[in-house]
């Protein structure tokens, strides 16, 4: 990220949201075709394996990682897209495509290890069975939320780093949270959470009423279409934040 590209970031967290959909906007037709790409492929893969028992839970499995694959191409295409854009030097569309390709890589290490990350934590989210004791949730949720919505711009981090694939995992994990640990930033985390956590809670409650209906598939429909629709703005605005934050560093 260039120094002109630092000044076209606007310094109030209402502008920084404004530029996040400006720009996704500006670049949806790809960005949203990539994602429902993703879930065509995760749609073939629910609606034409039909099983049952353990090989159920291979497909539930196989299901996971088809989009992670599939979101950390689309997440590094549109961080890379959006940050030329604001460096004031737009790739054309193949150009994109072919670096993104080679960032795809750090951008799914760091989802591997942050989806591991969010499922070690989850218990103390308040989303899914409640624990035994509800009342600690008052006090971990939150904390938890804004540890999420802190993981979620290391993809884009890791996309735009230009480190080698290992050390850009590392380091846009890292600094992703260091970031957000700066007592200046925490509006900004806030921000990045809620937009991060909201496609999480849309999807619990559908997943809830699907199942109290007994319809068919029922964790596919909850949770997939909301993944394709909430991808390119929550990752946008993820990236415009990150950027932002390195820049108050800088600064």
């Amino acid at each position: 990220m260039t120094s002109a590209g630092d000044e076209r970031l606007p310094p109030s967290i209402g502008g920084l949201i404004d530029l996040a959909f400006t720009a996704y906007l500006e670049g949806a037709p790809l960005y949203l075709g990539l994602a429902l790409a993703v879930f065509v492929l995760c749609g073939i893969i629910e609606f034409a394996w039909t099983a049952g028992g353990p090989a159920h839970d291979v497909k539930v499995i196989v299901l996971g990682y088809a989009e992670m694959f599939g979101n950390a191409f689309v997440v590094a295409v549109i961080a890379l897209g959006i940050a030329t854009r604001i460096a004031g030097e737009p790739l054309a569309r193949r150009r994109l495509l072919g670096a993104s390709v080679e960032r795809w890589l750090p951008v799914l290490g760091v989802s591997i290890i942050v989806e591991f990350l969010c499922e070690v934590t989850a218990p103390l989210s308040g989303l899914g069975e409640l624990p035994d004791t509800p009342a600690i949730l008052l006090a971990t949720a939150p904390v938890v939320w804004l540890f999420w919505g802190a993981l979620s711009m290391a993809g884009p981090l890791a996309a735009l780093s230009g480190e080698r694939p290992l050390q850009a995992i590392v380091t846009g994990i890292a600094r992703a949270v260091a970031l957000s640990l700066q007592p200046a930033n925490f509006l900004r985390l806030c921000v990045v959470a809620f937009a991060t956590i909201v496609p999480s809670l849309l999807q619990q409650v559908l997943f809830d009423a699907f199942a109290r209906q007994g319809g068919a598939h029922a964790m596919f429909w909850a949770g997939f279409p909301i993944d394709a629709l909430a991808l390119g703005p929550t990752s946008a605005l993820q990236t415009i934040f990150a950027l932002d934050l390195v820049r108050r560093i800088r600064r």
